[in-house]
């Protein structure tokens, strides 16, 4: 087992491990056996086997650099250190934030460390802490590749005290993050059993995501911004915004405001992440008997009727081939746990986005005003949902099932991806583009809905753009999930993209006579020609 150099970091911290009941030793020594297995494959934090070479948690740490290239100007932005300083601690939360729900909570809610190590004389609070010095090492590696260059930005261009105080500042938010999502995980193991307990788990995931894509908006909209000028003015509901809490003690130690809120929002962000994080090292024991619940097997019985995958079947299927692929992907999407981790967070965010964006608009002006515009547009937004959905169909924790290919007696891969990816769009995508189309209609009118089935069949096309291009011509559900992580990513960044096209084309055509209809024609011959180009059923199988 190598030494790593986060474990000599590790040792100078012994006495506050030991002063919390934590046996050092066998800690240091599961956490060093956790990094060397990281070192010869994936790490356990992203999937369980692996194809490809090298630790690729480490390769996709590139991503976040870029991530972070992009919060430098908000350091300059405005003659509000408060501002500014909410900005980039907002970003970072939600980078932070949201790569450890999705990526490292199946870490913190792993069960096998109490399997395999149930005949050692480990206690649940050693075993425990391990988990959260396991995950605290990759959350600081993100963090430093994502606020590396900009600290370095913040000590050239603000100074030696800047440059420390925001040091101390991102430590205490690392805390916060982790213990928040930590006790959160708790309280959920406390409340629910079984697979009750399974299911809400991924429901917490999308509060959790869309709480944070929403926070991260209201930051911004809590400063007063006429050009470059800003005022901050308090609001009692600042004191739900930690970034804000994060961002005080630069306007009051370093600006020279001493108003009492920025003490208060400043001792915040103090106060609160010390003790959730001793709330949390308190209570370790009772989370790793709780995780004992995960264990527990599904009860067994009849399985509700699946009324509303045979409807989609029945719509949309022409052969048995494919109604057979529909099922099997329907059926495995709702099953897999891993691939709801990846997925549903996003669509949580891709339904929230779009009345975030209208109530920003409705900030600034009025509702008649709203009302008569082409807002309505904002629903495209939603498209955010199914870049990740389609990217993750070819991904699984179960990968190795996939010789089910191989003996079945399929005669066409596209049926079988066909399947897949109708499978996916009306399990997911489709009940929350209806939702948001039916509140759309009742707040714009009726005069929006040719513009809604433009929309619906732009999803559909560019989900098959996405698939064709991101699934690289892979089958479905037979790729180790932890490839996602290196590739998933940059993929997703470049269709975002995409979805500005598509909406630019349509508001460009909204506003010349009879351009509606044209497009409304041009699209659907479109998504047809790009269905059968994409996804051509005369593809034989091969699968190997």
């Amino acid at each position: 087992m190598g030494n790593f150099r986060s474990l000599r970091v590790l040792d100078v911290f012994k006495g506050i491990f030991q002063a919390f009941g934590i046996d050092y030793p066998s800690m240091r020594a599961i956490v060093g056996l956790k990094l060397t297995m990281d070192e010869r494959r994936i790490p356990v934090v992203f999937s369980q086997t692996k194809l490809k070479e090298g630790n690729q948690f480490l390769k996709s740490l590139a991503l976040y650099v870029l991530y972070g290239l992009a919060t430098i100007p908000f350091l300059f932005f405005g003659d509000s250190v408060m501002l500014q300083m909410g900005i980039v601690f907002g970003i970072a939360m939600f980078m932070i934030m949201t790569s450890l729900i999705a990526d490292f909570s199946s870490v913190l809610l792993d069960v096998r460390d109490r399997i395999l190590l149930a005949a050692a004389p480990v206690d649940d609070r050693t075993l425990n802490a391990a988990k959260l010095v396991h995950i605290s090492i990759y959350m600081t590696l993100i963090a430093l590749s994502l606020l590396g260059i900009p600290s370095i930005v913040i000590l050239v261009f603000k100074g030696i005290l800047f440059f420390l105080l925001f040091l101390v500042m991102l430590l205490f938010m690392m805390l916060l993050i982790i213990a928040l999502t930590a006790i959160t995980y708790m309280i959920m193991l406390r409340v629910f059993d079984g697979e009750r307990l399974k299911d809400m788990i991924n429901y917490v995931q999308i509060l959790l995501s869309v709480g944070v894509f929403v926070g991260y908006q209201v930051v911004i909209r809590s400063f007063d911004l006429v050009g470059l000028n800003v005022t901050y003015e308090f609001n009692w509901w600042h004191l739900l915004m930690p970034p804000l809490w994060f961002a005080a003690p630069f306007e009051w130690l370093l600006g020279g405001n001493t108003s009492q809120p920025l003490v208060v929002l400043s001792a915040a962000a103090i106060i609160i992440p010390v003790l959730a994080i001793w709330m949390y090292i308190r209570k370790m024991p009772l989370f790793e008997r709780d995780l004992q619940k995960l264990m527990a097997e599904a009860r067994g019985g009849k399985q509700p009727r699946a009324l509303l995958m045979k409807f989609w079947e029945a719509v949309l299927c022409r052969n048995k081939e494919e109604r057979a692929s529909f099922r099997f992907s329907w059926q495995l999407m709702k099953r897999e746990r891993d691939f709801k981790l990846k997925v549903y967070p996003s669509l949580g965010i891709g339904f929230i986005a779009p009345f975030l964006f209208l109530y920003i608009f409705l900030s600034d002006g009025t509702w008649e005003d709203m009302i008569n515009s082409n807002t309505y547009f904002m629903i495209y937004f939603g498209f955010i949902i199914i870049a990740p959905l389609v990217i993750m169909l070819s991904y699984s924790g179960k990968f190795k099932g996939a010789w089910i290919y191989a003996v079945s007696p399929i005669t066409s891969a596209s049926r079988v991806k066909r399947a897949a990816l109708k499978a996916s769009l009306a399990q997911l995508f489709l009940p929350v583009y209806i939702l948001q189309s039916v509140i759309f209609t009742f707040l714009f009118g009726w005069r929006v809905v040719p513009d809604l089935i433009i929309i619906l069949l732009s999803a559909v096309f560019y989900a098959v753009i996405c698939y064709a291009i991101g699934s690289k011509g892979t089958w479905p559900f037979s790729l180790p999930m932890g490839e996602s992580v290196q590739s998933g990513t940059a993929k997703q960044i470049i269709f975002m993209l995409l979805i500005g096209v598509f909406a630019g084309v349509h508001l460009l055509m909204s506003k010349i006579s009879y351009g509606t209809p044209i497009y409304l024609v041009v699209i659907a011959v479109g998504c047809l020609v790009g269905w059968k180009m994409l996804l051509p059923t005369k593809q034989q199988r091969v699968y190997t």
